[in-house]
């Protein structure tokens, strides 16, 4: 079980196995990336810096972010296999991918959280 400081629940990313890769589809979003992160997905996947980004990165309020497909509604994370449920850049992914579910949350988000992912529980009294 994963837990952090600061966080009132805590993770079990066991959970991750069987949960069909919620954090990675859903409503539109955005997963931030820095430079760096986008050279290691770029050579992850063995791809020139400005092919990868004309091809997975968007730009939004001068800040970059991985492109999404959308399919029936639903967005994807641009590196999400839907048939495998797994990311195909996993050992580069981004922080932000790396910290979930410990983010900065309100408690509309939290709650949120709690109920759409299998791996979330609010942590045992004094935990």
């Amino acid at each position: 079980m994963n837990r952090q400081n600061g966080f009132s629940y805590q993770f079990d990313n066991s959970a991750c196995k069987t949960c069909g890769g919620r954090c990675c589809r859903g409503r539109q979003g955005y997963v931030w990336i820095s430079v760096a992160e986008l050279q290691a997905m770029a050579a992850a996947r063995k791809m020139a810096v400005e092919i990868f980004t004309r091809q997975f990165v968007r730009e939004f309020r001068g800040r970059l972010s991985l492109q999404e497909r959308v399919v029936n509604g639903e967005h994807f994370c641009c590196f999400f296999d839907p048939i495998d449920c797994r990311c195909t850049v996993y050992e580069a992914r981004p922080e932000q991918c790396r910290l979930f579910p410990f983010w900065k949350l309100s408690a509309d988000e939290t709650r949120e959280m709690l109920a759409e992912c299998p791996g979330v529980s609010l942590k045992d009294e004094g935990g």
